[in-house]
């Protein structure tokens, strides 16, 4: 609004106003230190990582404040704790050496096998406590109460190196020192490096080239040949010192410091500053751990965050934005300008420039909003909504003058510079100025078919043509016309071109990178596809290759074999398509510059990242059947797991692999397709038996992919799947079942022969009677019939019927047979009540589960129920079906419930039972509920 007022004003007092407002300061900003930030697992952590140790290329163990111990594999935090039994002291320190984790826990040294996932206690004398451990390349150092013990590699049993009682162990350069209570000591030769005369409490050193740092709560202390010389960040407490080849990087309560050598070799320690919003810098302000590895990778552990720095984040350049704007959560480039090795960079109302390292020499801050810029004769030109204006590249100020009569007080969107004129965008209008002749066109409105078109880039070819980029596809400009080439339904809105060779043109669109022949005898071949995933953000091109920047990474292409090659970049989400973003190659390196401020990385460090080897997939755990299971293994050749077992593989790569995609088959099933997740977590659910192998896809460069199996498994056959086990209870079967028939055999032919001779023994015993009676019968025919009235139970007849069963006796049999016969048809319902859902269930099964013939089982059943099996099947189906529609069960699912295949045969055997359909019999409860 005030840009439109200010517009009826005249020219003379316009200039007055814009003089006013550029007001011409440095700003307080320089280069930061490259870091990538892991937060921690969880906001509500109150602990802190105090003891950080590496494994190159697999993952970090942390020791946190209160004694719990963790791993990252660069992608999920995991708690020791849940994999394997810890002791109830709390860890104090720990150290990772030759494929183990060592720890100490209450005076007492442990050593953690990380392939075996076992814990040991290592025993180094009765009545010895532990102070401190140190791992080396060769050894682990153990430090006692009374001695000093170390542990070379393979496990060897521990060396005692006698009498040396130290406090502290610290790693050193090229050497480890110990802290007695009044020296330094050179642990390998046993010498004193500094004898310690004040009473200072040390919470770290680093020795290196002769020289010793010892941090203190006083702050940095440099000793050099046994003397103090200087001392360095005062009254701050310092917790750690490491040295890499950029410097010596000192860890406090007060944040990160980087001491330098100066040109007069002077150290000079400066702080790295750092905002917990930005992607690439130092979170936190109180630094507790810093780990270093030879190859140059940093971890370094703070109140908010593991902190990561790549070795080559010192060949990296950085100028953040949140120097420029503190509150650069809302701001954004709005344009980056190269001229006469300057970098001009401007965002909102502020501009900056920047020397070949991106340090800020200068800055200057406007009353208007800074729209956009570029350079022509020498000459900054920004638009914005109060017009066209001209700045001094070296002092800042506007140049009178040079802006066009036509222009006065007219708000400009966007400025494009050419080889020799102004491109000038206000709304759907769009100007030409030549500023050298002062002459200005203005195309109006018609200029783009369709109308309303945003132009966005300009490619002038001198006697070739103008080429411009618009929101509604491709223009050609040649005589004073313009020619529309490609429309936006055929590539998109167009933000870039860039000219290759073979007079090809390279366009960077919404919907990816497209290369076109100028001639139009051939469609625009789309090189790279923008996505959710990977969006294209800016395009450089070199002679040999070109550079496209994306919310993943950087891929080069090479021009002649179109071959591709990817470097990732952070972890971070995709941008939002409504920032800027530019790059270029300048002056033999790669200029960025986006959300995060602008990077600057040299042209050979960027062909050495190409070619360097990309990162690789480790595991980071692994479950069975829901349980932690490994842990951290560099070394995993295979996992054994019973059949029928689910595992769950948490994937992980180092440094981050987050927001990646992992492609993986697992071979030895039929199904030998390949499978795509986000989740970096694999799950296998019910594996039978057999040998399988987990392979994983990774990207190459040059665009290619590298299948490789990632971890072997071995799912174990169930014992009755396994033909010893299967002949073995095969045989104690039968030897069961020959050992109790022949016992049956035994009791009946005993039982046998116990009948016989009972009966023997009465026909025996009636021939004696018998022959008695005829004896009898001779002496006196009265006095037989006399015994034979007196005593008729010993007529030898008599006493055979008397030894039949009475009626007593088959009238309790007749009751036992009746109460085996009701006992059986209640197991034989009661199995029929248990089975009816089963669709297969027949008699052939239940026959079998009364150790009876089918034959047997359908005969004794119709005689002792009154009908077959099939009708008390359906029988038993139908009623529960009754019951379950009564409780609002769907029809269909009722069926398949009550063991029915087809709903029609269903719906037939329940209308036969009942006399009308399940549907009918619904419709009769819902009249009665009404």
């Amino acid at each position: 609004m005030f840009s439109h007022y200010l517009g009826l004003l005249a020219k003379p007092f316009v200039t007055f106003i814009v003089l006013a407002m550029l007001i011409t300061s440095p700003i307080s900003a320089f280069a930061s230190a490259i870091f990538y930030a892991f937060p921690h697992s969880s906001k509500e952590q109150s602990s802190n990582v105090v003891d950080v140790e590496y494994i190159p290329n697999h993952g970090v163990w942390l020791l946190d404040s209160d004694g719990n111990v963790s791993f990252y594999d660069g992608i999920h935090y995991h708690s020791l704790s849940e994999f394997i039994t810890l002791p109830s002291y709390p860890i104090t320190r720990i150290s990772a050496f030759d494929n183990s984790l060592w720890f100490i826990a209450n005076s007492a040294l442990l050593r953690y096998d990380i392939a075996s996932n076992t814990l040991d206690i290592i025993s180094l004398g009765d009545g010895v406590s532990v102070t401190d451990i140190v791992s080396d390349q060769h050894y682990l150092w153990v430090s006692t109460t009374s001695n000093l013990f170390r542990i070379p590699l393979a496990a060897s049993p521990a060396e005692n190196l006698g009498h040396m009682p130290l406090a502290r162990l610290f790693e050193g350069q090229n050497s480890v020192i110990g802290m007695s209570e009044s020296a330094f000591v050179d642990i390998s030769t046993g010498n004193n490096i500094y004898e310690m005369t004040e009473n200072r409490l040390v919470n770290a050193a680093y020795e290196s080239d002769n020289t010793l740092w010892v941090g203190s709560q006083e702050g940095l202390v440099l000793i050099t040949d046994g003397v103090q010389t200087s001392h360095f960040i005062k009254s701050v407490s310092v917790n750690v010192i490491a040295q890499t080849s950029e410097g010596v990087w000192v860890g406090t309560d007060n944040g990160l410091y980087l001491g330098t050598k100066t040109d007069n070799s002077h150290i000079q320690f400066d702080r790295v500053e750092g905002e917990i919003d930005d992607a690439y810098s130092l979170s936190g302000e109180q630094v507790f751990d810093i780990e270093t590895s030879r190859s140059g990778d940093m971890w370094l552990s703070t109140e908010n965050a593991l902190n990561y720095r790549s070795p080559v984040a010192q060949s990296i350049h950085r100028f953040p934005l949140h120097r420029l704007m503190p509150d650069w959560e809302s701001a954004s480039i709005s344009s980056l300008v190269t001229l006469r090795d300057k970098h001009y960079l401007s965002a909102k109302n502020k501009l900056v420039v920047l020397d070949k390292e991106l340090i800020p020499t200068q800055s200057t801050k406007l009353n208007l909003v800074i729209e956009g810029m570029s350079s022509l004769s020498d000459t900054l030109w920004i638009a914005s909504a109060s017009g066209l204006m001209a700045l001094d590249p070296d002092t800042l100020l506007p140049i009178e003058n040079m802006s066009p009569s036509g222009l006065d007080n007219v708000p400009i969107d966007h400025v494009i510079a050419d080889t020799h004129s102004l491109w000038l965008v206000s709304g759907g209008l769009v100007f030409r100025y030549w500023p050298a002749s002062k002459t200005l066109i203005d195309f109006g409105v018609d200029w783009s078919v369709p109308p309303n078109a945003q132009l966005n880039a300009v490619l002038d070819l001198d006697e070739r043509g103008t080429w411009l980029g618009t929101s509604e596809g491709l223009l050609f400009y040649f005589d004073g016309q313009f020619q529309s080439k490609l429309t936006r339904e055929t590539i998109g809105s167009i933000k870039s071109i860039s000219a290759g060779s073979g007079d090809t043109l390279w366009l960077l669109t919404g919907r990816g990178v497209f290369k076109y022949k100028m001639d139009g005898t051939a469609p625009p071949q789309q090189v790279f596809s923008s996505d959710i995933d990977a969006s294209a953000k800016c395009l450089a091109l070199s002679d040999h290759a070109a550079f496209i920047v994306t919310t993943k990474g950087i891929y080069r292409i090479d021009l002649a074999s179109s071959q591709k090659h990817f470097i990732k970049g952070g972890d971070q989400a995709t941008s939002s398509a409504s920032l800027r973003h530019f790059c270029r190659l300048e002056n033999q390196a790669m200029l960025i510059a986006g959300e995060y401020g602008v990077f600057s990385l040299s042209s050979e460090m960027l062909e050495a990242l190409f070619e360097a080897p990309l990162r690789k997939y480790s595991i980071g755990s692994v479950s069975v059947n829901g349980k932690p299971w490994r842990l951290g293994a560099t070394q995993l050749d295979a996992i054994s797991v019973p059949s029928k077992s689910s595992l769950m593989i948490d994937i992980g790569k180092m440094p981050f692999g987050k927001h990646e995609s992992i492609e993986y088959r697992l071979d030895g099933t039929s199904d030998g397709n390949w499978y795509t997740t986000n989740e970096q977590r694999l799950l296998f659910s019910a594996l039978v038996s057999g040998r399988y192998t987990l392979m994983i896809r990774e990207p190459l460069q040059g665009g290619e992919t590298l299948e490789r199996p990632l971890v072997l498994l071995d799912v174990a056959a169930p014992w009755y799947e396994r033909l010893g086990y299967v002949l073995l209870v095969a045989l104690v079967i039968g030897a069961v079942a020959i050992g109790y028939y022949r016992r049956k055999t035994t009791i009946v032919k005993a039982h046998n022969v116990q009948l016989r001779h009972t009966v023997h023994q009465k026909v025996i015993e009636i021939d004696r009677r018998q022959s008695l009676a005829k004896d009898l019968d001779r002496s006196g025919v009265s006095i037989v019939q006399q015994r034979t009235i007196e005593h008729p139970a010993e007529h030898p007849i008599k006493a055979v019927l008397d030894n039949l069963p009475n009626e007593e006796l088959i009238q309790d049999e007749t009751i036992q047979a009746e109460e085996e016969a009701k006992e059986w048809r209640d197991r034989v319902l009661k199995e029929i009540a248990v089975h009816f859902h089963d669709p297969d269930y027949s008699p052939a099964v239940l026959a079998k589960s009364l150790f009876i013939s089918e034959r047997s089982l359908q005969r004794r059943f119709k005689v002792e129920l009154g009908y077959t099996f099939k009708e008390a099947l359906i029988s038993t189906r139908l009623s529960n079906a009754k019951r379950m529609l009564s409780q609002g069960d769907k029809i269909t699912n009722v069926a398949v419930a009550c063991g029915f295949n087809e709903p029609s045969y269903f719906t037939k055997s329940f209308k036969a039972k009942y006399g009308y359909t399940p549907s009918q019999f619904r419709e009769l409860l819902e009249g009665e509920d009404v």
